[in-house]
């Protein structure tokens, strides 16, 4: 997959490069005499860059943050933070080791618990936040965050199959709220050389990727921020088409241009 995304961005870059050698070769064809050909040099040198940059250069730009990703990560010896969901109507624990057997993964640590349940009336919101604790003694804390939903973080190494059993038992018990169903977020660490083959080996009928976060994520995010607008790019392969149309046009001038110079400098030294 990676060699056949390096040779589309190749073709790419050579279809555009054809087309303006083609805005170069039309211009060398012209003759520079006359109004009308020099605007005939630039509206054509202006449209064929756009159109190139439109169907050649921005495909390749936007994969532009994808292939600096690669690099990144082939580079970065710091590690990358997997944040997958996972539903408490599988097998959790079956889940987590089916990740940690994958190559590349260092560690999988079970976190938040959210949960969905019947209403949660305004008085027993405080009342639950500050006894969810004595659910199980893996629950360090609690937060009810709508009418029906609550986040229950564990100790690091929790079983959280036993504690959602635990805690849907308890909530039932004391107040008569239901849990509807719940989704443990599971964070794993890997190295970043091996982001793409983790996720792709992901039992992914089973957990959810949400989030992936580290320094080359950073760095991705940093590189988006200052990459300018594919319209401005666009534009741009329209000026550099008009560019070399006009180079095209006075190339004779250009050259001997160039040669007076280089004689002039050579007498100099001699």
């Amino acid at each position: 997959m990676k060699n056949m995304e390096t040779l589309f961005v190749i073709l790419m870059i050579i279809l555009f490069l054809l087309l303006m050698a083609f805005v170069f070769s039309t211009a060398l064809l012209t003759p520079l005499i006359g109004k009308k050909n020099f605007l005939f040099v630039i509206a054509l040198g202006f449209v064929v860059g756009v159109i190139g940059g439109a169907f050649f250069i921005a495909p390749v730009y936007d994969d532009l943050p994808d292939m600096a990703r690669a690099v990144y990560m082939s580079t970065s010896n710091q590690p990358e933070t997997i944040t997958l969901n996972i539903s408490t109507d599988s097998d959790v624990n079956k889940a987590i080791e089916d990740v940690r057997k994958i190559p590349g993964v260092k560690s999988v640590e079970s976190g938040a618990i959210t949960v969905k349940t019947t209403g949660i009336s305004n008085e027993w919101k405080s009342n639950l936040e500050a006894r969810v604790t004595n659910a199980n003694t893996n629950i360090t804390s609690g937060k009810v965050i709508s009418a029906d939903t609550m986040t229950v973080q564990l100790k690091p190494g929790s079983d959280p199959t036993t504690v959602i059993k635990e805690l849907k038992n308890w909530m039932v018990l004391i107040s008569g709220i239901d849990v509807r169903y719940s989704v443990v977020q599971v964070k794993v660490v890997v190295d970043a050389s091996k982001v793409d083959e983790v996720v792709e080996q992901l039992p992914h009928e089973e957990v959810v990727v949400t989030e992936i976060n580290g320094p080359v994520e950073k760095d991705i995010q940093n590189l988006k921020n200052i990459l300018p607008h594919q319209n401005n790019i666009i534009l741009f392969c329209g000026f550099l088409g008009v560019l070399v149309g006009l180079i095209g046009m006075f190339i004779d001038t250009i050259t001997r241009s160039i040669h007076s110079i280089l004689d002039r400098l050579r007498h100099k030294r001699g």
